[in-house]
């Protein structure tokens, strides 16, 4: 993406907002699953919809897909609008990586060279380093969702392989914008489709390619649900997260250059509160639809995401825009990377040394300053370097 189209696009503050919403949700989906004694988590139970809620925390990585999504190709629809070039696939190439792999490499250091011998043992790297190298390159390349023994990052980092399906959805971005730009309500149906034949497929066919996975893995005696659940795993299966949030970005694109007018106000904000009253259906009453539930929470997040960019009323201008949602939303790259392995860490060998009570307040503090400081030192530095202009739109990775 070049420079130049960035203050085109603007700084869409509620989205900052909407990415501390999502890297919230899976903090807490976390910490409830694995800090199911600690006292915080016991009251959930009291409170059902809070319960709900944080039990279907992982939708906040649909989220962040679909804020990818609705970011990345906002250039594309700029130039296309203007009647210039398309941005330079090259150059969008060149930012992404600036933009995700310091901070992502720097983890990974953490992850293999502290948090593995301090979970596993300073013997672990001995025990089978053909594995354990493969793991490395595999998540030095961002494919290490592809195979059973990587994609759960050796225990040590389960929330990894969410950057794998980002990166390699990245790499389509240059292909699917023009696309979307010419015919986006074809090229939505074409998503769509491809995502819900692959899920369909991912949980009860897709024969030969279980096969061969399984064929792959013999020395591992992995069994076909493991294989199963690695292909939900894989990019096809969120192709309509990432044109949904298109779409919505597009919508909003077009909403801005249109004279406001207060019947489209009312119809978004009416859409809004039914789309919020269908996710908050699908989380407590989900088992109802089933596996295909995530079409109607994908859409439902789709609409809250464009009602989040378009709203000038207090929730977008005040709880999202600013104070501790934009915050949390300005580090959430870095507080998704960190937070997985800090957990298992703080749970092993601190969370006993603190009153009960204190544990959970404790580690968000410790999670939230360590993703301030790769923000501030490592995130930023070369974006900087790169592009010392202040004040314009600088679209962050969603995990």
């Amino acid at each position: 993406m070049r420079e130049g189209v960035r203050p085109e696009v603007g700084f869409i503050a509620p989205i900052e907002g909407m990415r501390g919403v999502a890297v919230a949700w899976v903090i807490l989906f976390h910490y409830a699953s694995l800090a199911a004694d600690d006292p915080w988590v016991a009251r959930l139970g009291e409170h059902r919809l809070l319960d709900a809620w944080v039990r279907n925390g992982y939708l906040g990585v649909d989220l962040f897909f679909l804020i990818s999504g609705f970011l990345l190709t906002l250039p594309w629809f700029v130039h296309a609008r203007k009647g210039i070039a398309a941005p330079s696939a090259r150059a969008f190439y060149a930012r992404r990586v600036r933009r995700i792999v310091p901070a992502y490499y720097l983890q990974l250091a953490f992850l293999f060279l502290v948090v593995m011998p301090l979970l596993h043992g300073a013997t672990y790297w001995r025990s089978d380093l053909w594995v354990d190298l493969w793991n490395a390159a595999a998540h030095a390349l961002f494919v290490h969702n592809t195979t059973p023994i990587t994609s759960g990052s050796l225990g040590v980092n389960g929330a990894l392989w969410t950057l794998a399906v980002e990166a390699q959805y990245y790499v389509l971005v240059p292909l699917l914008a023009p696309l979307f730009v010419r015919a986006p309500r074809a090229t939505l149906a074409a998503c769509a489709l491809a995502a819900f034949l692959w899920h369909a497929g991912a949980l009860h066919d897709l024969r030969a390619l279980v096969a061969a996975v399984l064929e792959l893995g013999s020395h591992w005696h992995w069994p076909e649900s493991v294989v199963r659940r690695l292909l939900t795993m894989q990019l096809p299966e969120y192709l309509a997260h990432f044109a949904l949030g298109i779409v919505a970005g597009r919508a909003w694109l077009d909403a801005r250059h249109r004279p406001a007018v207060r019947g489209a106000r009312i119809a978004g904000a009416i859409a809004a509160l039914l789309a919020g009253a269908v996710l908050l259906w699908c989380i407590t009453h989900g088992g109802v639809l089933g596996e295909d539930m995530w079409i109607a929470t994908t859409i439902a997040l789709a609409v809250l995401l464009l009602a989040a960019a378009n709203g000038t009323g207090f929730l977008a201008t005040h709880v999202l825009a600013r104070g501790p949602l934009a915050f949390c939303g300005r580090v959430s790259y870095s507080a998704y990377l960190y937070h997985f392995p800090l957990l298992l860490l703080w749970s092993r060998y601190a969370a006993k040394e603190f009153p009960a009570w204190a544990s959970f307040p404790a580690y968000l503090a410790i999670v939230f300053a360590i993703a301030w400081l790769s923000w501030r030192y490592v995130e930023r530095m070369p974006l900087t370097r790169a592009h010392p202009a202040r004040g314009s739109a600088s679209p962050r990775p969603g995990p």
